[in-house]
């Protein structure tokens, strides 16, 4: 148990920090190459953020645990809206944007209709993948278009496009060693105190994968960036429910149990739902409406 318990967090750990240096070496990267300011602050936040669970995803598939792999998914979507985003409309209400609402919201409840429609007859196929992730290239190729050009990356110049390719060097190290630290963690764990790998994949897997949202998120709210932590929470929603599940499809076959298409799922759907209905009421996320999503997340695993 204390071997699986360390290899857990260091792969935490590891996952974190990585996440992290892919955010900062992609920008510098942008930065150098020129690239439209307001499309990499996109794909930093969603994929950046991401690459904990897409990592986690493709490492938990290929090492036979598709529970673990789907849990991580379905797990940490819900978890960035009723955790992530509640607690950070906690610290500061959040201002919506209007355009991002409409169109990134609808981007991640039709990412999460998805979702459930190639898992309902109970596995996720090569060809599903492949639909998943031409979903996601669509949808950036839509936004590069759609997106302001004046909108700005906050980069820092200090940091030189060496040192930004050292860190994305670092991070590509980093997060699959991470990845499989945490998975056989995780994995040992559960088979030692008896818990299904679904329940797992669901709290440890996608809370520990969900910590670059959280830090990025209440980064973002301490500085009144609300746009920024909408974009990222959203564009990590659905990087996670195409990219992510697309790519641990596309090395194996992903099974989907009975556990996920009857009731995970569903409530995934529920919660982007509730998630998008609180968010267009007066276009606020109040406190009061972040503490109902931050119970109802409580709530639904405390009934397990």
């Amino acid at each position: 148990m204390g071997l699986d318990i360390l290899f857990l967090s260091i792969g935490g750990a590891l996952l974190f920090y990585g996440g992290d240096w892919l955010v900062d070496g992609i920008e510098g990267i942008a930065a150098k190459y020129r690239l439209p300011p307001v499309l990499v602050a996109f794909v930093v936040m969603g994929f950046g953020t991401s690459a904990p669970e897409f990592f986690v995803a493709v490492e938990a598939t290929l090492s036979g645990a598709p529970d673990i792999a789907m849990g991580n998914v379905v797990g940490s979507n819900i978890a960035n809206l009723l955790l992530v985003l509640a607690v950070t409309a906690l610290i500061m209400p959040l201002a919506i944007d209007r355009n991002v609402l409409r169109i990134d919201g609808g981007a991640m409840l039709l990412s999460a209709l998805a979702l459930g429609a190639v898992a309902a007859d109970g596995m996720v196929s090569r060809s599903d993948a492949l639909l998943l992730i031409a979903g996601m290239l669509g949808y950036l190729g839509f936004r590069y278009w759609t997106l302001p050009m004046t909108a700005t990356v906050d980069h820092d110049p200090a940091q030189g496009y060496s040192a930004s390719v050292f860190r994305c060097v670092t991070a590509l190290v980093a997060l699959p060693a991470g990845a499989y630290l945490f998975i056989d963690g995780a994995v040992g764990i559960a088979k030692l105190v008896g818990v299904s790998e679904t329940i797992i994949g669901l709290t440890v897997v996608a809370l520990g994968t969900s910590l670059p949202e959280m830090a990025s998120c209440v980064a973002a709210a301490l500085r009144r960036k609300s746009d920024m932590v909408l974009r990222g929470i959203l564009g990590s929603n659905v990087f996670n429910g195409t990219i992510v599940l697309g790519s641990a499809a596309l090395a194996v076959p992903l099974p989907v149990s009975p556990d996920f298409t009857g009731f995970w799922i569903p409530v995934m759907l529920v919660g982007s739902v509730i998630t998008l209905i609180f968010l267009r009421s007066g276009f606020v996320l109040s406190r009061r409406e972040a503490s109902i999503m931050l119970i109802g997340y409580f709530a639904v695993f405390l009934s397990i």
